[in-house]
């Protein structure tokens, strides 16, 4: 059972008065040596580890050799230099700088061969079969002819085993990236798209570009905006891509996916809206029109591949590794792919009555190289600034752009297939591709019977683990409903309007979220936690208790433009509450001579209330920032109440010396801890001849003292 804390010690009356002469002046001198004194035993105790006299911030600093920030232009100079200049300085210097841009040259001498071989060549060789139906289907969603799938898989993994640095990454095909694609493709290459004739409209009519050239195009912007990022160190532009806002765009690009895919499933054909905003809608509905010319064939072999896939997936090699330790990934596509392509070639699936479309030509070998087409660019930046990754992935792109390739991203179940084989090295990139060669060379023309279904049905089973995130949108509620609120735009805004726009508002929403809380942000009250010397938010402990005539003030961010008003209305308001909850004891003195130690200066006619305010979540603060401060100091002292900055940091301090804020507030106003602003303040009461106690507030006086602002 906690003890009841001690009662408030009585207040001496108003009537009263302290009048002090040179003597008492003196005596106080020697008292508060014993006052000290005191201090220094609760200080040195085991509750805390500060054991030193308390001062303000200026003799902190002076004593312990406090050193100023080197300018941050300076700082960023010097080590942009560093960065682009030493390479340059001596051949070791040079040599450390070229295998840190290939860094296949510093793991490969020391390759381990009998720990990394099989693991390496057993993870690439399924890695390759896993790539072949993969790299048709995303072909399909890309609007490219299915070959180029196919040197999508191939050739990006190997460029990228110079230049990576991850060794599980899978570099190649992604839906997202792939659909994306496919709609940029569309706009220059199909008439019926409602932008088509806007796009081709600067291009020469007798020229105009095949889905190769549109997606190779694409593929070498992405690489130039990729080295532009890492030549420049832009990718800290990626940290303003919360999990909320990938999280949520991804799974709404999936949907896209998904609805993109239904009318070869089903096996019609329907006017599509891409282009248009809310196209998606527009896209459902004309599948809702045409249901009545279904092709049941077509939706009996998409009924069977989507139960085969699952079951495989989610039921035999769940059990297999389950019961038999089975170690290895079942190709499910491939094998799904062959029993297909059989069953269409023997039965003529393509051919009446069945009208099952299938893929069809399929060209063998490996193409020629060929400039991209650079009259394309200009147009297609929007796309681009929404599949950008990182340095490796830009010389992946850039290399790759001259053969008929698409845009290639880092594939999240591959990765964690690599992870699943263990896979040592990128090296498995090398069986990969060579798994993914073999087809191009040898086995494309045999895929020709291939039923597009089928290829639909690879899509929708690989996307469906990207839905799992609506399973964690109940727990994202409980932990934050301003986070939910950035899934929720983000998810509604992609759906509903349209891939690029939907990213667009989805990174401005969450931007308006950080901005609404740094301008309305949380405040505390804080107090003296019961036998320690640590000081906590009222609301949060029961056992705290406040020294007599010293209000704790902390408010939590960055004082900015945007919130000044409300830090002057929480300091003034939460003072006024403050003096309202206990009585005042004025002490009238008289000044008789200059003060005698550097603690009591100017210890006369000091106000009797003191207002302590932690500046330690004050990360940074603006001009308008300063001017606050400024007049909340002021607006205090003409109310008779001293104040005391706390924790302010080393940065904020030395802007207030450049805009010379200490002309108006005094450094000996500012302190490094808490511990050190109450102690000073405690002493000057004393010196004042305060009686020193605890007031211990009731609860609702708590309660109403810090929610009724």
């Amino acid at each position: 059972m906690t003890p009841e804390p001690p009662p408030p010690e009585p207040v001496p009356s108003t009537s009263s008065q302290s009048i002090l002469s040179f003597d008492d002046i003196v005596n106080e001198k020697f008292q508060m040596q014993e006052i000290l004194e005191d201090y220094d035993a609760a200080f040195n105790s085991e509750e805390t580890a500060l054991a030193r006299q308390p001062m303000n911030q200026e003799q902190f600093d002076a004593k312990f050799a406090h050193k100023r920030e080197e300018s941050e232009v300076k700082r960023r100079f010097k080590k942009t230099g560093r960065r682009y200049i030493h390479p340059f300085t001596s051949l070791g210097a040079l040599k450390r700088a070229m295998l840190g841009f290939f860094p296949i040259f510093t793991w490969l001498p020391k390759y381990p061969i009998k720990s990394a071989f099989l693991p390496d060549l057993f993870g690439g060789l399924t890695m390759g079969v896993m790539n072949v139906p993969q790299g048709i289907a995303y072909a399909l969603l890309a609007n490219v002819p299915p070959e180029s799938g196919l040197y999508t898989a191939f050739l990006p993994p190997l460029i990228y085993l110079f230049f990576g640095t991850t060794r599980h990454n899978s570099i190649g095909c992604f839906s997202v990236v792939s659909l994306m694609c496919g709609l940029a493709v569309e706009r220059f290459t199909d008439p019926t798209n409602p932008k088509y004739a806007e796009t081709v409209a600067s291009l020469d009519p007798d020229n105009l570009p095949t889905p190769e050239q549109v997606a190779s195009s694409l593929t070498m912007l992405v690489s130039f905006i990729n080295l532009a990022m890492a030549l420049f160190r832009l990718d800290f532009l990626a940290t303003y891509l919360s999990e909320q806002v990938v999280g949520a765009f991804t799974t709404a690009a999936s949907i896209h996916v998904l609805v993109s895919q239904i009318p070869d499933i089903i096996g019609i054909s329907i006017t599509k809206h891409d282009g248009q905003n809310g196209y998606l809608v527009m896209n459902l509905w004309e599948i809702i029109k045409n249901i009545p010319k279904v092709n049941l064939y077509a939706c009996g072999i998409s009924v069977f591949c989507v139960v085969f896939l699952l079951l495989g997936k989610e039921v035999v090699s769940v059990q297999l590794k389950k019961r038999c330790n089975f170690p290895y990934t079942i190709p499910y596509e491939l094998v799904l792919m062959i029993v297909t392509t059989a069953c269409s070639y023997f039965f003529h699936l393509n051919e009446a009555p069945f009208n099952v479309k299938i893929v069809g030509n399929i060209t063998t070998g490996l193409p020629i190289p060929a400039m991209p087409r650079f009259d394309l660019m200009p147009s297609m930046v929007p796309d681009a600034f929404t599949i950008t990754e990182c340095l490796a992935l830009g010389i992946t792109s850039v290399t790759s752009s001259f053969f008929p390739i698409y845009p290639v991203a880092c594939s999240l179940s591959h990765s964690l297939l690599n992870i699943q084989m263990g896979t040592k090295t990128l090296l498995s990139n090398i069986w990969a591709s060579a798994v993914v060669l073999a087809t191009i060379l040898f086995l494309a023309a045999l895929l020709e019977p291939l039923p597009k279904p089928v290829l639909n049905c690879i899509i929708i089973v690989a996307l469906m683990g990207i839905f799992n995130k609506f399973k964690e949108l109940p727990k994202l509620w409980r932990v934050s409903k301003i986070d939910f609120s950035i899934w929720a735009i983000s998810f509604l805004a992609t759906v509903f309007i349209d891939i690029v726009p939907g990213l667009i508002i989805s990174i401005f929403y969450a931007l308006f979220t950080t901005i609404a809380r740094e301008q309305w942000p949380r405040w505390h009250l804080l107090a003296n936690v019961h036998g320690a010397l640590d000081f906590a938010d009222v609301l949060r402990y029961d056992d705290v208790y406040f020294f007599q005539s010293i209000c704790m003030f902390r408010f939590d961010s960055p004082l900015l433009f945007t919130n000044v008003d409300r830090f002057k209305k929480c300091a003034a308001k939460a003072l006024s509450e403050w003096e309202r909850s206990r009585e005042q004891l004025i002490v009238r003195t008289e000044r008789v001579r200059d003060s005698v130690d550097t603690v009591i200066e100017d210890y006369v006619d000091e106000p009797s209330s003191h207002l302590v305010i932690d500046c330690s979540c004050v990360g940074f603060i603006d001009c308008m920032g300063v001017t606050a401060m400024k007049e909340v100091f002021v607006e205090m002292q003409r109310r008779g109440v001293r104040v005391y900055f706390a924790n302010a940091k080393s940065a904020i301090r030395d802007l207030f010396g450049k805009c010379g804020y200490y002309d108006d507030v005094p450094k000996e106003n500012f302190y490094p801890t808490i511990r050190d602003a109450v102690a000073i303040a405690r002493l000057r009461q004393r010196l004042q001849g305060q009686k020193e106690g605890q007031f211990v507030p009731e609860v609702d006086q708590l309660s109403f003292t810090t929610i009724a602002l």
